[in-house]
């Protein structure tokens, strides 16, 4: 009985050792893709189709909602962001950061579920999908407004519309700014 179980205990082994392999490859891209600052975007890497080419074949774009025209320092503000081409699509991602002209961080951004979470690389906070956020096109999270008014923020964000083919072609990447 105890050597029929080992091939069985083994197969298990690698099965779930390959599960958690897979779904480390979705837990979110690495910082510095929002297309800001001189950064690439996740069309870096989805490049099957040219930035921004689902919004000129009007399938869709990533549009955000909530922040201030003008900000009140220390002030919290719920933030929508969006992935609105979902026609034959079957995954969804993002990353969004937040700063001053200057480049250095404006504010912090806060995740409020499991479908954000934050990544810090060179002193700015980037907040993209998680694995489980992935399964919705509509992203809620927090920013804060800076602690005192230092002037305009700049917002870029890049998003993914995915085919779920695991696999980076066939994506429509969207990238937008804001101040």
């Amino acid at each position: 009985m105890r050597l029929a179980s080992r091939p069985i205990v083994s197969c298990l082994a690698v099965v779930l050792v390959g599960s958690v392999s897979l779904l480390a490859n979705h837990k979110g891209p690495p910082a510095e893709v929002t297309g800001g600052f001189r950064e690439d975007t996740c069309n870096s890497c989805h490049d099957t189709y040219a930035l921004n080419e689902g919004r000129r074949q009007s399938l869709g774009d990533v549009v955000i909602t909530g922040f201030p025209a003008s900000y009140q320092p220390g002030e919290s503000y719920p933030i929508k962001l969006e992935v609105t081409h979902v026609k034959d699509r079957d995954l969804w991602g993002f990353e969004l950061a937040t700063r001053f002209k200057d480049g250095s961080q404006a504010g912090h951004l806060k995740s409020v579920d499991g479908n954000s979470q934050i990544l810090s690389e060179k002193g700015i906070e980037y907040i993209q999908h998680t694995a489980d956020g992935t399964f919705s096109n509509v992203f809620t999270f927090t920013w804060t407004a800076p602690d005192a008014a230092m002037g305009e923020v700049s917002v870029h964000a890049a998003a993914n519309a995915a085919n779920a083919d695991a696999d980076t072609t066939g994506d429509y990447i969207y990238s937008t700014a804001l101040t």
